[in-house]
């Protein structure tokens, strides 16, 4: 086994040396074998990656390491190495001499045309005077005036160098001298295979015409554009010379369509959603245009009735009502091109029965105009406008009314329940920097929504709000990803009473629109939903036939109990998660998730943080994800909410709360106790 040291070295990492050697060093396969710690405890051969040493290499790596400081400005570097050998292990030893770098003392540009600022060029050159005469910045500038160069037309544009290092010196003279070449424009563009979209659609798209300057960023953009429309497959744009002009670039776009229908299906099954199916028709070009139809149906909760709340389907709340089948259905007819290719429409319609386990069932029946800006390449403006008409199912919001309005009648619970309209205007921009929109390795995104809802709307519910989520990746080595997140948002109702007659009081929040945290893409170590206040329903028939409720409730056990959220009107969250790749299928992860909501923003409370780990597999569907977070949330004085009737039709709060710990509950064993506080994910896809 081999390891590698560097004496000397000041100016360059030892990983930035490493990296530019062939010979490398013994090292641990993942991260978590060093938390664990296998690696530092033993020499198995299984966890780590074992190198050996090449003599014939080490010659080589001693001129690599030379050129590698030559280049960067250290000409009179030394670097000579040492070898211990130790029964089966050698440590290398790199002894380097780097000596005093050559720093530019002067930069001259010289031939650059008149349309470009000459001193902004300068002073973004990255080599500087003052600066070690680095020749690898040096090129990286050449190259960035000639891509601008390229880009306003001067398509044949050069920049040659000419440095002078005097021998008995540490300083360097630069002369960049650009040769421009002629600036030339655009001649004919040619459109070939765009068959039925139409050679008029794809010209609509393209970022440049016939006159214009030419630019090589015009027609990458252009390419990129194409790629982007469903209806194309494959895009590719060339330019060149025109037959009879040495100033005319021909343009050459070759487009391939896409197939024009197709039908999709799918199976899948998460704690939160059970089993569930879907099935998606899309046309990509229907009525022509690159107009696309989309057809699509979800049903989920199957199953959920017969398992009853068990794995897979443990984030199914018990009571049967969450237990029903959910369902989707929607068309979706998207308008590529609105006025501009920058711009585009879309409209849908949809009927839904959505079950947000513990806090309601709605069932709606609506539409969306949707119009979406795009400021830059994935960076999109868009101003959505929803109406649609929800309802609740029977015995399904009475709790969230009930806790946070004060709504426990029966007579009143029916009137929030009906149909009424929800009709909000959002208006939301994000930024999207990632390499993977599904397994990120790199980059980061951003989005900001801003949201509201009130008479010129035409809604019942009257509200602002507004949401901020953002991530960031980053490599670690090679098999390693650092991922981080932070989501935070709020909501305040506006107006007077959104209901009439018996109801009364606060102005009502849609529960949708409030906020809740917890479960498999949020703060993991909770349950769906149940960061955040919460409050406890009890069947009073059945656990208090007799005993005065008080009084009894304070008798009874957890299980007795269904802890219920009841949301709040602000949230925040905070992700950060180490991934390492263990095979091309297979990746482990260790995460810290913290958050919490609060009822009033005004007054909060510190966010509860959970650990966890879990492991990943790459389907064709996208990530299997398997999560495990621990809890270390304490007892609770929790409210409680009685259903009381014959039928417990009825809600009654306690104006007494319940001192509520199921995880210490009976005195159990610490190892019994920790495994009560673990929370169990299945889910499609990452957290984040």
């Amino acid at each position: 086994m081999v390891s590698l040291t560097f004496q000397g070295n000041h100016a360059f990492s030892d990983g930035e040396l490493a990296s530019a050697i062939t010979t490398q060093a013994t090292h641990c396969r993942s991260v978590i074998f060093e938390i664990i710690p296998l690696c530092p405890l033993t020499d198995w051969g299984l966890v780590q990656v074992r190198s050996y040493l090449d003599p014939n290499a080490l010659p080589a790596d001693l001129l690599r390491l030379r050129l590698y400081y030559r280049a960067r400005g250290y000409r009179e570097v030394q670097v000579d190495t040492v070898v211990h050998r130790l029964d089966s292990t050698v440590r290398i030893e790199f002894d380097i001499q780097e000596g005093p770098p050559t720093t530019l003392r002067s930069l001259d540009l010289r031939g650059i045309p008149s349309m470009f600022d000459t001193a902004d060029i300068r002073k973004n050159f990255p080599v500087q005077p003052g600066d070690a005469f680095d020749l690898v910045k040096m090129d990286q500038g050449k190259q960035a005036i000639a891509t601008r160069l390229h880009n306003e037309g001067y398509v044949d544009a050069a920049v040659l160098d000419e440095y002078f290092l005097p021998a008995d010196s540490h300083v360097a003279e630069l002369t960049l001298r650009v040769q421009p070449g002629p600036r030339k424009r655009i001649g004919d563009v040619r459109i070939e295979g765009a068959g039925s979209i139409g050679t008029d659609v794809v010209g609509r798209f393209l970022n440049f015409g016939r006159g214009g300057y030419f630019s090589e960023q015009r027609l990458l953009e252009s390419q990129r554009d194409l790629y982007d429309l469903p209806a194309i497959r494959f895009a590719n744009i060339q330019a060149q010379p025109a037959a009879d002009s040495d100033t005319l670039l021909d343009v050459v776009v070759n487009v391939t369509p896409a197939k024009a229908r197709t039908v999709r299906t799918g199976v899948g099954v998460t704690t939160l959603d059970c089993f569930q199916t879907q099935a998606t028709f899309t046309h990509r070009n229907f009525l022509g245009g690159a107009r696309q139809l989309t057809l699509d149906g979800r049903v989920s909760n199957l199953l959920a009735r017969q398992i009853g709340g068990s794995f897979p389907c443990s984030a199914v709340d018990s009571v049967p009502v969450f237990q029903k089948l959910n369902y989707r259905l929607e068309a979706r007819l998207d308008q590529p091109y609105f006025f501009s290719g920058h711009n585009s429409l879309s409209t849908s319609l949809f009927l839904e029965r959505e079950t947000v386990p513990g806090i309601f069932v709605r069932t709606s029946e609506g539409g969306e105009l949707s119009l979406t800006k795009r400021l830059r390449r994935r960076m999109p403006l868009v101003l959505t406008f929803r109406p649609e008409l929800t309802s609740f199912a029977q015995r399904s919001a009475d709790v969230y009314f009930c806790i946070n309005f004060g709504f426990c009648q029966p007579r009143d619970i029916d009137v929030l329940s009906q149909s009424r309209w929800l009709s909000p205007v959002d208006l939301s921009w994000s930024y999207d920097r990632r390499n993977n929109p599904f397994s990120p390795t790199a980059g980061y995104y951003l989005s900001l929504d801003l949201e509201g809802a009130g008479a010129p709307t035409a809604s019942d519910y009257h509200y602002v709000r507004f949401n901020v989520n953002g991530a960031d990746f980053e490599r670690v080595g090679d098999r390693f990803v650092l991922a981080a997140r932070i989501r935070t948002g709020a909501v305040k109702p506006t107006g007077g009473r959104v209901f009439s007659g018996g109801t009364g009081g606060e102005p009502v929040v849609h529960p949708r629109k409030r906020f809740f945290a917890g479960g498999a893409q949020s703060v993991r170590g909770f349950g769906q939903n149940l960061l955040g206040p919460t409050v406890l329903v009890v069947d009073s028939m059945a656990s208090c036939p007799s005993t005065p409720l008080p009084a009894c409730v304070q008798q009874l056990k957890t299980s007795a109990f269904d802890q219920r959220p009841i949301g709040g009107d602000a949230a925040f969250e905070v992700s950060l998660e180490l991934r390492a790749r263990l095979t091309r299928s297979w990746e482990a992860v260790a995460f810290l998730d913290a958050g919490q909501v609060w009822t009033d923003i005004t007054k909060p409370t510190a966010p509860i943080a959970t650990p966890g780990v879990g492991v990943r597999y790459t389907s064709p569907v996208g990530p299997l994800r398997l999560d495990v977070a621990y809890n270390p949330i304490g007892a609770q004085d929790l409210p409680v909410v009685a259903e009381v009737g014959p039928m417990g039709n009825g809600l009654r709060e306690l104006t007494s709360t319940v001192h509520y710990d199921p995880y210490t509950e009976g005195n159990p064993s610490g190892f019994k106790e920790f495994l009560r506080r673990l929370q169990l994910h299945v889910a499609i896809g990452q957290a984040f």
